[in-house]
Parts: C-alpha cells; sequence; structure tokens
C-alpha cells in the first residue's frame, strides 16, 4: 500500500470516528431539550446515554474476534453504516421507549468501530508509528466532542435537535461508501493474518495474563470517569452554573481541546522519549484528574470551573490515550483485535454504568456533589493499578501461544 492510499484511508477512518463522536457526544447536549420534550426524569435521561454503552460493550468482543481473523474491513463498513442509519433514525423519536431502543442498536456500531480501527492500525502501519496513529484516532473523537458540544448547541437553538441527527447520519453514509469502495488491507498483511489465525486462538489463555487484567480494570477506572463526566458535564453546567444551551456549547469546548491536545502529545511522547514509562503517565494523570475533579466542584466563579475543567481533560486524556496505546505497541497482532476487544467491553460497561449511577445519585441527594466523588473513586483505582503494570523492555512483545504466554523481548 502507498504512503497517499494509506493516508488516504486513515483520513476516512479519522472521519468516521468523528460521526461516530458527534453521534455520542452530541446526545450529551441534546438530552437536555429532549428531556424537556418528552418528559423524563433524571434517572430515565441517565439510561439514554447508558444504553449506548450497553450494547457497544457487548459487541466490541464479537467484533475484536471477527477482526481478528477476518480483517478490519468488514467490521469498519458494517459499524459505520448501523451508526449512520441509526443516527438518521434518532432525528424521528417520539418516546422514551423509542430512542431508548434506537440508542441500543446504535451501540452495536459503536462498539465495532474501535476494535476494528485498532487492528486496522496494525495492518497499514509498522509499530514504531502506531501510539500517534492512535493518537490521531482518539484526537477525532475528541474533535468531534468539541465540533458535538458546540454545533448541537447551536443547531438546537436555531433549528431543534432532531435536525442535527439528521445531518450526522448523511454524512455518516457517504464516509462509509467511501470506504467500502477504496478499503482493501494490503494483500500480505491479510494473508499472513489468515495464516497466523489457523489454529484455533486459545482466548482461555489470554485471559488467564495478569497484564491484561491490569490494563482492563486501569481502562474500566479511566472509562467510568470519562464518559460520566463528559456525559453529565454539560447537565451540570445548565443546573448549577445557571448557563443557557449555547452557553453550555461553548464553555464546553475549552477542556475538550485542552484534551485533544493531551491526546496528540501524549502520543507522540511514548512513541519516542516515554516508550516503557506508560506507568507513569497513567498514575500521573490519575491523581492530577482526582485533584481538578475536587477544585472543579469547589469553585466560586465559572472561569475557576472551567479552568481546572481543562486540567482535568489534560490528565484524562493522557490517561486513555496511553491505556490504548499499550496493546498497539506490545501485544502480537495475532491477538490484538481480542485483546482490544476485551479493553472495549469493559470501557462499553463503563459508559454504560456510569450515567446512570451519577443520574441516579443526583436525583437521590439532589447534588452533584456525590456524583464527582464517584468519579474520583474511580480515578483512584486506576492509579492503583498502575503500580502494578511492568515491562521488562520498552519494546516487549505479548504473544498467546498453545498453552503458555511467551514474552519477547
Amino acid at each position: 500500500m502507498s504512503n497517499s492510499k494509506r493516508h488516504f484511508i486513515f483520513s476516512l477512518l479519522f472521519l468516521g470516528w468523528i460521526i461516530d463522536s458527534l453521534t455520542l457526544f452530541g446526545m450529551n447536549i441534546a438530552i437536555i431539550p429532549i428531556s424537556k420534550e418528552l418528559g423524563l426524569t433524571e434517572t430515565q435521561s441517565g439510561m439514554i446515554i447508558s444504553s449506548f454503552w450497553l450494547s457497544s460493550a457487548c459487541m466490541t468482543l464479537i467484533a475484536g474476534w471477527v477482526s481478528d481473523k477476518f480483517g478490519s474491513r468488514k467490521v469498519i463498513v458494517i459499524a459505520l453504516t448501523i451508526i449512520s442509519l441509526f443516527s438518521l433514525l434518532t432525528g424521528m423519536v417520539g418516546s422514551f421507549a423509542s430512542i431508548l431502543i434506537i440508542r441500543l442498536v446504535l451501540g452495536l456500531g459503536d462498539g465495532g468501530l474501535p476494535t476494528g480501527s485498532g487492528v486496522a492500525i496494525t495492518e497499514i502501519y509498522k509499530k514504531g508509528v502506531r501510539a500517534r496513529a492512535k493518537s490521531f484516532l482518539l484526537a477525532a473523537q475528541l474533535g468531534g466532542s468539541v465540533l458535538a458540544l458546540y454545533l448541537t448547541a447551536l443547531i438546537s437553538d436555531v433549528y431543534g435537535w432532531r435536525v442535527m441527527f439528521y445531518i450526522i447520519g448523511g454524512g455518516g453514509l457517504i464516509v462509509t461508501i467511501l470506504l467500502a469502495i477504496f478499503y482493501h488491507p494490503p494483500q500480505i498483511q491479510r494473508e499472513l493474518a489468515q495464516k497466523a489465525a489457523t489454529p484455533k486462538l486459545p482466548l482461555r489463555e489470554l485471559y488467564k495474563q495478569k497484564m491484561l487484567w491490569i490494563i482492563v480494570v486501569m481502562y474500566f477506572g479511566s472509562s467510568i470517569a470519562q464518559w460520566g463526566f463528559s456525559s453529565w458535564m454539560p447537565s451540570y453546567l445548565e443546573s448549577t452554573r445557571h448557563l443557557n444551551l449555547q452557553e453550555v456549547g461553548s464553555i464546553s469546548m475549552i477542556p475538550q481541546a485542552f484534551g485533544l491536545a493531551s491526546a496528540m502529545i501524549t502520543g507522540y511522547l511514548i512513541d519516542k522519549q516515554l516508550a516503557g514509562k506508560e506507568k507513569f503517565i497513567i498514575l500521573f494523570g490519575a491523581i492530577m484528574a482526582s485533584a481538578c475533579l475536587i477544585f472543579m466542584y469547589n469553585a466560586q466563579s465559572i472561569q475557576a470551573a472551567v479552568a481546572f475543567q481543562c486540567l482535568y481533560s489534560l490528565g484524562g486524556s493522557a490517561i486513555s490515550m496511553t491505556v490504548l496505546s499499550i496493546p498497539l505497541k506490545y501485544v502480537s497482532e495475532r491477538i490484538v483485535g481480542s485483546f482490544m476487544g476485551t479493553m472495549y467491553f469493559v470501557g462499553g460497561l463503563a459508559g454504560f454504568i456510569a450515567p446512570t449511577v451519577m443520574g441516579a445519585l443526583v436525583d437521590a441527594f439532589h447534588t452533584f456533589e456525590y456524583a464527582f466523588f464517584f468519579l474520583i473513586g474511580a480515578l483512584l483505582v486506576t492509579a492503583c493499578c498502575s503500580l502494578f503494570f511492568t515491562l521488562r523492555s520498552s519494546n516487549e512483545v505479548f504473544e498467546v501461544q498453545s498453552k503458555t504466554t511467551v514474552q519477547q523481548s
């Protein structure tokens, strides 16, 4: 595959991630007018946001196995088709039950895209640049969230929230068609993957590995914080800080921009100067993000609250980027899809649990204080797990064979 075609395919993947991100984060703003229109409680609003993650979590395990066995192309195209079509349908809902069902199906697409894209990176890029490639996709997610926060607020005020989902769905279909036409993984890479997959992959051996579960718990804790924070921050700003919808969208863009910058810088550093030192990035990021949550909640002014929110985004994005890059750098291509599928599964569970728990806590105590403590607890779990994550060398490769796991330096 030529460099020009590689970059073109990656650009389409980048756009696909932005579409998915618009669908995901757009709901965090749109849920405010949707709740008013449909008369939803805070718990029901949390369920709508969480339902997306329940089906996403279930799909990641399947997508990981399929990507390892058949390659990334089919998984990515099917995932983006689901995301695009059901984004269009989101604009047509008229009840709590209908939007809940549509978000459940939407989550199936979201569950396939990250895992398929992770395998795609291993198919078209060498190990030395994979963390940077992953950082660009994470940047697409964060960039999509910035666009979602601003555009959803603007379009909802001017045209209504339904129009926003029509635009996302239409754009997604265009990107999906282009990927279906132009994305074909290199023939040599595909043949090697099929040859390696000829013996049945002993997943039970994979799930016996200590490193897998340390990474999984770190990703679960950081995902609880990430999705709980991003899902409820617009509502927090609107109800507690008394901002209108456009102000919420505009202000929320600023921390997301900091998170975008953090992801890009972290991806570069862990490919270069900080390779093999991932645990320290995770530990520092978790401590920093926890402290910023406390300072943000107790801030006396909206300016101070936004400043601490920006610092929180720096730490939180550094954690996510680092944890997600570990399998791409240190896990064999033969099992990376299944490995990342497991990670995205627990990340999806976190996305399901966090918004619902936070909504229930707000309903029960009529304050966001306990919801913030819930996020801090998840970050502290991530920090503790990072202390147990070790690599013997900065280029260590983890492989699963018939009955044992071999670690090759």
